[in-house]
């Protein structure tokens, strides 16, 4: 069958094949909830917020002029925004379900430090009418914003301003300058994520030393797992210089112009239930990515532009989650409380692609992600990723990279933790310009960043981690950990190689975690890294050691 008759039957296929699994026997015992089938029960009459400050007065350790100071100065999160991020409201009936994927949903914003949702009680039984308690941990979001890391023997630097609860909005302004091995850029950012009823809303504006950065976002989310439908549009450009590395130095240097749209809609099945949700979108990508040599700067040997790509998707995509959430301490942060799916989730996107370039034009194209957590015992916690993404035509693959990682947590002792880490990657025709990287920024902390570069990859990891338990000033917890890294990328590279071979480092570091302070980005907490590492290879021309302060979203 040829290519063109196999990408228009995609949209259909999908649908046919989708809606015969969840006619299936895919539930289990589970069936989707009836209302008729349930008893009355009576509905929520109040749902009382409590904000706590960032700092306890009543606890003497932090009762001082600085930190009453502090709380005096916040601007605490409004009632509204709180209530804007709940999956319930008052005239409902109580489920436990939306409780616990409320409170999650506060935790991940990065205006909270912690949040707790349940049921009032009183005298042990639930309070009739029902009476739900909200209690939300006020972080600071207010940062005069001054930065600076080394990593791989780049200097990254910063500053700026930037809330990330304007007003006790929740809403996000942000105005910064910054420099990388790469470029410097003064940016402008907005984000609203409750727009009315849940929407939001994205804008950014970035002048850059090698030109200029745009975006527009505007989407209604699958903000619940019983939220019916979704949509969104995106656009997006930029012009900017693209750089590819041989051992950490710069070997060619390019100009990148990029536009791109994307629009969707998508739905929730009727027949998903509470512990597995099933989902179907379809959109249409607009991408158009031009190249162009520098009139300046030339490499040190000859180098082929990317080829132009103009090309559009009209895709479809199902998604899958299994809802097994676990709430668990000392994983991936330090002394906060941790919301893991134990479930599976998947997404499967397959698309039809017109493009001016023969390499992708009436190919289809193929995307897949699944991720789960094992709970191997008490103390074990095993987690995967397989992540696939390619177009496929007649007898021809182009940016094909199949990856898998995977994660092993152990709690070795009551404050420590061995973990291992192993990460394989192969591409296949990848575009010039995005090859598989590997360095001290990527997790081989001996070396420069960005020091190896092809089509294949491999990482294997091995930590021994300590989680402090003092909160240190009442304001921040440590960690340490001592590590070995391991690894290699070779194959295919648009700039000879000199190192292709395996790369091994050691060393140990330290975590900062703060507890008063809010995160970099939503579902994530700013964790800030000092390491130093040793290499192992590589021969006199690598400096003897690396040091290196980043700003991560783990430990």
């Amino acid at each position: 069958m040829s290519t063109e008759r196999i990408g228009a039957l995609v949209p259909l296929t999908l649908s046919v094949v989708i809606a015969s699994v969840i006619n299936t026997n895919v539930y289990g015992s589970d069936v989707p909830p009836s209302s008729a089938s349930k008893p009355s029960m009576p509905e929520i009459e109040e749902i009382e917020i409590n904000t706590h400050p960032i700092f306890d007065e009543s606890n003497p350790d932090e009762n001082n002029w600085v930190f009453r100071l502090v709380n005096r100065l916040h601007i605490n999160t409004r009632t509204s925004t709180i209530k804007k991020e709940l999956t319930f409201k008052e005239g409902e009936v109580p489920d436990q379900h939306l409780l616990d994927e409320s409170a999650r949903r506060l935790r991940s914003k990065r205006f909270i430090g912690d949040a707790h949702v349940k049921l009032v009680e009183q005298n042990g039984e639930q309070s009739t009418p029902p009476k739900v308690q909200v209690d939300v941990k006020e972080v600071w979001t207010l940062v005069p914003k001054l930065t600076y890391s080394r990593s791989g023997g780049n200097t990254h630097y910063g500053y700026g301003l930037h809330d990330s609860n304007f007003l006790g909005l929740g809403k996000t302004v942000k105005v910064e300058h910054k420099s990388t091995e790469e470029r410097t850029s003064d940016e402008i950012v907005y984000r609203d994520p409750n727009v009315g009823n849940q929407n939001q809303l994205s804008l950014g504006y970035s002048d850059n030393s090698d030109g200029k950065a745009q975006l527009f976002s505007f989407s209604k989310p699958f903000a619940s797992i019983r939220t019916p439908w979704s949509s969104g549009i995106t656009i997006q450009d930029f012009d900017r210089e693209d750089t590819l590395f041989n051992a950490g130095d710069e070997a060619a240097r390019f100009i990148h112009n990029s536009n791109a749209y994307s629009v969707f809609y998508g739905f929730r099945f009727p027949q998903s239930t509470d512990q597995r949700t099933h989902r179907l979108l379809f959109g249409y990508d607009d991408n158009y990515d031009e190249f162009f040599n520098l009139p300046t700067i030339t490499g040190p040997e000859p180098f082929v532009l990317p080829y132009d790509r103009d090309y559009q998707t009209l895709w479809a995509e199902y998604q899958y989650t299994n809802n097994h959430f676990i709430e668990a301490n000392n994983i991936q942060q330090i002394n906060r409380v941790e919301d893991i799916n134990l479930g599976a989730e998947l997404r499967i996107r397959l698309g039809t692609v017109n493009a001016n370039a023969s390499a992708l034009d009436q190919t289809t194209l193929v995307q897949v992600d699944y991720s789960r957590a094992y709970s191997l015992s008490a103390k074990q916690l095993l987690i995967g990723e397989f992540t696939s993404s390619g177009f496929y035509g007649s007898g021809a693959t182009t940016q094909s990279v199949n990856q898998l990682s995977l994660s092993y947590h152990w709690q070795n002792f009551e404050r420590g933790q061995f973990y291992a880490h192993v990460q394989e990657a192969y591409g296949k025709n990848l575009f010039i310009d995005t090859p598989l990287e590997l360095g001290g920024d990527t997790g081989l902390r001996g070396y420069p960043a960005r020091f190896q570069a092809g089509d294949k990859l491999r990482l294997f990891t091995v930590e021994q981690r300590f989680f402090g338990q003092k909160e240190w000033l009442s304001l921040f917890h440590m960690g340490a950990a001592v590590f070995y890294d391991e690894g290699r990328v070779w194959g295919n590279s648009a700039v000879t190689q000199t190192f292709q071979q395996t790369l091994r480092s050691v060393g140990v570091g330290l975590r900062i975690s703060g507890t008063r302070t809010g995160g970099k980005d939503d579902n994530v907490h700013n964790v800030t890294h000092i390491d130093i590492a040793y290499p192992l290879d590589g021969g006199p021309e690598i400096d003897k050691y690396q040091f290196s302060v980043q700003i991560k979203s783990s430990f």
